[in-house]
């Protein structure tokens, strides 16, 4: 009885360690994006919905010319053209020039499937992904899943830190097992990336 405990004890403590290892890595990571040159173009800046600086990010690397084409994905049925257009100092004739609205995503995976669609109407090669630091990992897998094809340039718009801010922590942690989740069936199926 008592080997049987030291060995749940044993597991339990390995567990832990290997997520805290695996954690710091992620965390690493995370930290390690630098937004890319300012002189490196693209065929399309992709924006995916969620925290407050994405679409700020978006339009200005728009705005920069790093790209003609903007794909925000993931925008509310709720959420009027209008509405999102006066978030963005962008004219009216820029918003419709330049901007195109995904409203079908509702979670990254539908970020991914949304940005193929627009990938495969245009013939894009290479992408900027805008998104938060600690949402990049997990949505760079799922684009390279859904577009094996493409080059993803990752745009981090940065957030607080998780050793800051025990909120922060939380997020940062619920993100990490997303990604991990994400990167174990990746590395496990790789071959049903290509079967869904």
């Amino acid at each position: 009885m008592k080997q049987g405990g030291s060995l749940l004890r044993a597991l339990a403590f390995a567990i832990v360690a290997v997520s805290l290892i695996g954690f710091g890595v992620y965390a690493g990571t995370v930290s390690g994006y630098a937004p890319p040159d300012a002189t490196l173009q693209a065929d399309g800046i992709v924006v995916l919905t969620g925290d407050q600086g994405r679409l700020t990010a978006g339009v200005q690397l728009l705005q920069d010319g790093r790209s003609a084409h903007l794909l925000v994905s993931g925008v509310h049925p709720s959420v009027t053209t209008e509405e999102l257009r006066a978030q963005t100092d962008l004219t009216d004739a820029q918003f419709s020039c330049c901007v195109e609205l995904g409203r079908e995503a509702t979670d990254t995976v539908g970020n991914a499937r949304e940005t193929a669609q627009w990938v495969r109407a245009n013939g894009y090669q290479r992408l900027i992904i805008v998104t938060s630091d600690y949402h990049l990992p997990r949505s760079l897998i799922e684009m390279d899943k859904a577009m094996p094809d493409v080059e993803f340039i990752p745009y981090p718009v940065r957030t607080e830190p998780p050793w800051r801010n025990p909120r922060a922590a939380r997020l940062w942690m619920q993100e990490y097992a997303k990604y991990s989740t994400v990167w174990i069936g990746r590395t496990l199926f790789p071959a049903s990336d290509h079967a869904s």
